[in-house]
């Protein structure tokens, strides 16, 4: 399948954002936590999904160790380190859905599990910057909002980029708030959309 010359064009400003050493510094955000939000449309996600994957390698290819942590991979790799994973295959034929997202939130704990083996990647690879997808796959028992809420009391030293299938509004006027598949809102107003970093002032 061809890739949209949009996308061939957006990866290429991607990563001259993020291999730019003002970037790494997190110069021009203040106090604010180095979060960023990459949004594309879902209808885009496989072509988005091979890209994001070529722009971590032309980044590691150029010196900067980046973490890469796929929220699905993640997900379905703890369940079958547990050997939990069949057991929810089962579950599913006899309990509600309600009842089974709930079991794999608590399983799955944002703040005991996640979000420590964010951090665990992070620094052991030493990581100059962290990006985290399959966030839609995982929805609603991990959801992105909580988990960068979370993340940013212990993760607050380097960018960390969510590709994300929607819509994220950074408006005073019209609020702030990410909107996964453009129908599932959540409040949210501690990360900045790349675009906004790129007027702040990297050519």
């Amino acid at each position: 399948m061809e890739e949209p010359l949009e996308h061939e064009d957006r990866f290429d400003t991607l990563y001259r954002i993020l291999s730019d050493p003002r970037f790494l510094a997190r110069e021009g955000l203040g106090n604010e936590v180095p979060y960023f939000i990459e949004t594309y449309e879902i209808t885009h996600q496989e072509a988005v999904y091979r890209k994001r994957g070529a722009l971590e390698k032309r980044l590691e290819a150029a010196g900067l160790s980046v973490a890469s942590i796929g929220l699905f991979d993640f997900a379905m790799e703890h369940f079958r380190s547990a050997n939990e994973l069949d057991d929810l295959f089962g579950a599913e034929k006899s309990v509600s859905k309600a009842t089974m997202l709930e079991e794999m939130a608590k399983m799955l704990s944002v703040e005991n599990v996640l979000v420590p083996e964010i951090e665990r990647q992070a620094r052991e690879k030493e990581a100059r910057l962290v990006m985290l997808y399959q966030v839609g796959e995982v929805y609603p028992y991990l959801r992105t909002h909580e988990i960068l809420s979370s993340l940013q009391s212990v993760l607050a030293d380097r960018p960390v980029i969510v590709f994300f299938p929607g819509t994220y509004t950074t408006s005073y006027k019209d609020g702030f708030q990410l909107s996964l598949f453009g129908t599932q809102s959540a409040r949210y107003y501690r990360a900045f959309k790349l675009d906004e970093y790129l007027s702040r002032g990297i050519k």
